[in-house]
């Protein structure tokens, strides 16, 4: 696939952009909703899938505080994956930190909801294609615990270079390993990767 950027000398808004969000063979891509806390909520705070996010549990004041701050700021897209026909949540993911002059930005807030673990390459390539096809980045990072042995290895599988590594900056002194996408290299991974995507078959 020949990757286009937008088109040249157009800037969308931020709600054009949410109104051009991928589809997968399953997964839609939305944007975050504050009715969307309490399940939020319940992933972050869960003992296993918040295990590498937060050292306290979040209220759900919290997150809705959170999310009215998110609806103020340009540089940032919080999203739900949701599957297509049933509508229900998979997964959140952001791309964050923005850099429109840098043309980069990051990976965050990934919560995977045990039923979907499947689906996660699904959920990776909607939001990578929405960063170099939509947004035009030239490159995405993730920051990721090194104690974080499963998303190390899977940020790996999909074809991230590791960028640096940061000794002890986690909150609990582990350290950091930034991953790297690029634009370049993403059109070679995606065919690699589209491999492992599933057909159609909701849970």
């Amino acid at each position: 696939m020949e990757l286009e950027p937008p088109g040249s000398g157009t800037l969308y808004t931020k709600a054009e952009n949410l109104k051009r969000l991928p589809e997968g063979n399953n997964l839609v891509l939305r944007e975050v909703r504050l009715e969307d806390s309490a399940q939020i909520i319940a992933w972050r705070n869960d003992p296993v899938l918040g295990k590498f996010m937060t050292r306290e549990k979040l209220t759900l004041t919290q997150q809705e505080e959170f999310f009215r701050s998110y609806q103020a700021r340009a540089d940032d897209y919080y999203f739900i994956a949701e599957f297509k026909r049933s509508r229900k949540p998979a997964a959140s993911i952001a791309l964050a930190n923005l850099d429109f002059a840098a043309k980069r930005g990051e990976v965050a807030r990934l919560i995977v909801d045990p039923g979907a673990r499947l689906f996660l390459v699904e959920i990776f390539d909607l939001l990578l294609a929405f960063a170099f096809v939509q947004l035009g980045l030239s490159v995405v990072v993730a920051n990721v615990q090194s104690k974080n042995g499963s998303a190390k290895n899977f940020h790996i599988r999909l074809g991230f270079q590791t960028e640096k590594i940061s000794p002890k900056a986690w909150w609990n002194g582990d350290d950091v390993i930034t991953f790297r996408m690029s634009r370049e290299d993403y059109p070679r991974l995606k065919q690699a990767w589209s491999a492992l995507l599933l057909d159609a078959r909701e849970v």
